[in-house]
Formats: C-alpha cells, sequence, structure tokens
C-alpha cells in the first residue's frame, strides 16, 4: 500500500518549539507567582515547604525536567526511531493525538464517543526475525497476515503458507489517481487462487481515488464483481482511502466531510452485498482525513509502521512494517497482526 514521508525539517523544528513553548509557559508561571503580590500568602501559607524548597531549587528541577526530556527525545531518535514517534510517546498519555500531515504537526481531541483500543504494549512481543506477535495469559491471540499486489511480483505460496502466514489480503485493484479510470490490479485472480489453495483465509482492498459519492459506490460495485467469481474470500473488503501525497492526485483535495460521505458510501455498498466492509489508513487518516465519530461502526485497519504503538481507538488489524520478510515472495512486504476473527 502506499506510504508517504511525514517527518523531515519543519517536523524536527515542531518539537523544539513545542519543548521550549512548555519550559517558557512553566518558567513564566514561577516569575509570576516569585514578583507578585500575593508571594507573602503563599509563605505564610506553607512556610515549611518554601523554606526546603525554594525558587531557585523549582528553577532548577524545571531545567532538570527540561534536559531529561530533551535527552529522552534525542535517545529515541538516535535508535532510530522518526521524530513524530519520539513526540508521540511524549504525549501518548493525554487527550489529544499527535497527527503529522505535510510537513505539519497538528493536535487533534480524543473523541470520547469512538471505542477505545484495548491494546497493551506489555502484551506485544518482538521476536528474532523482527516479526511481531500479541500474547495474552501465555497464549499468542494475534493472527499473522500479509497483503500484496502485483508489486510483489510472483508468489509461491505454498512457502508463504509454510511461514506460518495465515490470512492475506490481496489488491482487487485501483482507480488511477490521475486518469480516474477503474483497473484491476494484474495478480488479483492469480494471487487469490493461490493463496486459496494452501489455505490461507482471502480478504482484498480497493485503493480508492473517489470524488464523489457516486464514484465510490462504482468502486465498491467493481470490487463486488471482481469478488463474485469467487466462494473463498471470508475476511473484509477494504477501502483504502489514504492521500497519495503527489501533485495531481484527484483525491488529495478532498475535504474531511467530503471524504467521509463517499467512505461510507462505498462501505454501505460493500455491506449491503453481505460482505464486512473495512477502512485502511494511517494517524491522519482517522483523524484529519475522515470523521471518526461517522465512520466509528465500521472496522479500521491501522498503518503504523513502529514498535510502540501510540493510537487511542479500536482497531481490528496493524500493519507494522513495510519491510517484512516473508518466504515465497522476493523482496519486501506488508506484515500485519489481527486481533479478530471474521
Amino acid at each position: 500500500m502506499n506510504k508517504t514521508a511525514k517527518n523531515g525539517l519543519l517536523i524536527a523544528l515542531s518539537v523544539i518549539i513545542v519543548l521550549v513553548v512548555v519550559v517558557c509557559a512553566g518558567l513564566t508561571c514561577l516569575s509570576w507567582i516569585k514578583g507578585s503580590g500575593e508571594e507573602e500568602e503563599v509563605v505564610e501559607a506553607d512556610a515549611e515547604v518554601v523554606d526546603s524548597y525554594t525558587y531557585e531549587d523549582l528553577l532548577a528541577a524545571k531545567e532538570e525536567g527540561r534536559q531529561e526530556l530533551l535527552d529522552e527525545i534525542q535517545e529515541m531518535i538516535e535508535s532510530g526511531y522518526s521524530t513524530t514517534g519520539a513526540l508521540r510517546r511524549v504525549y501518548a498519555d493525554t487527550d489529544e493525538i499527535l497527527v503529522a500531515t505535510d510537513g505539519d504537526i497538528v493536535f487533534v481531541p480524543v473523541s470520547d464517543s469512538v471505542a477505545k483500543s484495548t491494546f497493551s504494549q506489555d502484551n506485544l512481543q518482538v521476536l528474532e526475525t523482527g516479526e511481531f506477535q500479541y500474547v495474552e495469559n501465555g497464549e499468542v491471540t494475534s493472527n499473522k497476515g500479509i497483503d500484496v499486489s502485483r508489486f510483489q511480483e510472483e508468489i509461491d505460496w505454498e512457502q508463504v503458507a509454510a511461514d506460518g502466514v495465515e490470512y492475506a489480503f490481496i489488491r482487487v485493484g485501483i482507480r488511477g489517481y490521475g486518469s480516474g479510470a477503474l483497473v484491476e490490479d494484474e495478480a488479483y485472480e492469480t494471487n487469490v487462487e493461490g493463496a486459496s489453495a494452501q489455505g490461507i483465509s482471502v480478504g482484498v482492498y480497493f485503493y480508492s481515488q473517489a470524488i464523489t459519492e457516486e464514484e465510490a459506490i462504482e468502486e465498491a460495485d467493481f470490487v463486488l464483481e471482481a469478488v463474485s467469481r469467487y466462494d473463498c474470500i471470508t475476511l473484509p473488503i477494504v477501502m483504502d482511502v489514504e492521500k497519495v501525497g503527489v501533485e495531481g492526485a484527484r483525491a488529495d483535495s478532498l475535504t474531511q466531510e467530503e471524504r467521509t460521505a463517499i467512505c461510507i458510501a462505498f462501505c454501505e455498498r460493500i455491506a449491503e452485498a453481505g460482505y464486512t466492509p473495512m477502512i485502511y489508513g494511517n494517524v491522519e487518516t482517522f483523524t484529519l482525513l475522515l470523521d471518526i465519530e461517522q465512520v466509528a461502526q465500521y472496522d479500521r485497519w491501522i498503518a503504523y509502521c513502529d514498535e510502540i504503538l501510540c493510537f487511542p481507538y479500536e482497531f481490528s488489524i496493524w500493519q507494522y512494517t513495510h519491510d517484512g520478510t516473508v518466504a515465497g515472495i522476493e523482496g519486501s512486504t506488508d506484515l500485519n497482526l489481527s486481533f479478530k476473527e471474521w
């Protein structure tokens, strides 16, 4: 699936600015307390504390805390984490979601009306192979999966199955981001048949570039015709609504309201046909591109390439890397963990 670069100099500068603002605000507050006419009241109210913990001590503590935070962020970045990933950890326990978009950082309030994730970082295990698995009460409760398209070229599905892959989401097609034409993925049939023959559960995804609800329904009908050729597609039908991030991409200029309506039109058409609809996207998708409250009823597949997952809402599948290695597939491929049975 498409991945776009979200980090850069502007994000790094944003990190510094955020930290400076926090520190300056704290110091300003302390200065006001020291210089105000209420200083005597503070001293009288708690003379013992003031005597043992002076204003200079407070300044020193603030500076120490600031330095610890800077050291922590630096350590994470030097360890290979993105600037955005490092900053997300700082804000992980707040009521806002940090989102990197178009070289900027924005903060989006967490919705109280959308079901929250029960995912626990303590239950995640990273294997020697670099693969992830989720363990609860000593048992693995996640399922290993991949998503593929023609870009993986010829796949040896027997080897894929032997490598422990339990399910595969296969790209059924795309709408051209420039032409708007609907195109079936040239490896769709081969991949569906190959995966199914090896007992691998199959779902499909479609890369949308619809700019109207009518086009969304057209895309859904295109997908439904393609899946109607098989009775082995038991997993959800997924709408990928990421931004392309290149000049001229027809859907990149959609408003949140427009994209949300388009997404709902697609998902409802899929549901009416008796399949389970699902939405694929990253943090930006589920905070800025879509109104999460209006699409909360649909399963979510979150693309988040990091070992520490900072996403507050419930999700069914986690795509945790684009650089996975699977027997039977040359080059890299996406790896996923699913937490739900369909």
